[in-house]
């Protein structure tokens, strides 16, 4: 599975663009098999300099789906709205471990970025 954590701020005036965006993307996601797993406002931070207003996980089957829709041209035709509308945008894609022994593990082993993750072991 395949995380994307998206964080942004909203430019002032533009939160009606942003809500089609929303509206639209929403059919794509579910074309491409993603889901939401949370959308919403960062209510605190807890420590780091992250100042973003909005937050949102969306998870992918694999880091394919996530590129073919990277690369949709319905996905291409909305974009603007997005980017139009969005400003300090930090888009992360996560590749999960099959859980924190697996992560702990894979870091003891020196935690080479270049050797795909092994999350079946």
């Amino acid at each position: 599975m395949i995380v994307v954590l998206n964080l942004f701020d909203l430019i002032p005036g533009k939160e009606a663009q942003y809500a089609e965006y929303l509206r639209r993307v929403q059919p794509i996601l579910d074309r491409f098999g993603a889901k939401c797993l949370l959308y919403g406002l960062t209510k605190m931070v807890y420590m780091g300099p992250c100042t973003q207003q909005y937050c949102g996980l969306i998870a992918y089957k694999s880091l394919a789906d996530l590129r073919k829709l990277s690369h949709d041209e319905e996905f291409a035709k909305i974009r603007p709205l997005r980017d139009n509308s969005t400003q300090n945008y930090i888009l992360t894609a996560i590749e999960d471990f099959q859980t924190m022994l697996h992560a702990a593990e894979y870091l003891e082993k020196g935690g080479n970025k270049s050797e795909p993750l092994d999350a079946t072991s």
